[in-house]
């Protein structure tokens, strides 16, 4: 899984969804983990996209990344994103992310042992093969 990251179109709409529940700690750990290239593609697109404060955060990041550097994996953090969500009851918004998602985005996702189990059962909406229980996606 270390080569899978998120698309931007997968990144704009989670911190899109994350500015609307006001869920500012969980975008900023999302901007974290992404590459300086996914900074600066955000900042791209960020003052049609997202609200000031989410831009603010997001021009804060960027000096602080490295091009090249060894980050977090965005997945990693996109999962507990989704899981805080599936607690609280927000689905049309992990629909909403999960739709953006590439094939190979949906099966490295539907791979990771710590998914909640109610949004592991949504990927299959998005691709994910019902076979799939466990797996050792690389």
């Amino acid at each position: 899984m270390g080569r899978i990251t998120v698309n931007q179109g997968a990144l704009v709409e989670t911190l899109i969804q994350l500015s609307n529940f006001r869920q500012y700690t969980m975008a900023e750990s999302l901007l974290a983990a992404c590459s300086r290239e996914q900074l600066e593609a955000l900042l791209g697109v960020a003052e049609r996209a997202f609200s000031m404060r989410l831009t603010y955060s997001l021009e804060k990041q960027l000096p602080r990344s490295r091009q090249g550097a060894e980050r977090k994996y965005v997945l990693a953090e996109l999962m507990k994103i989704l899981n805080v969500w599936c607690a609280e009851g927000h689905r049309s918004a992990i629909r909403c992310v999960l739709m953006e998602l590439a094939y190979d985005e949906v099966m490295a996702l539907g791979c990771m042992p710590e998914l909640d189990r109610e949004v592991h059962s949504m990927l299959h909406e998005y691709g994910l093969p019902y076979e799939m229980s466990s797996c050792q996606y690389t």
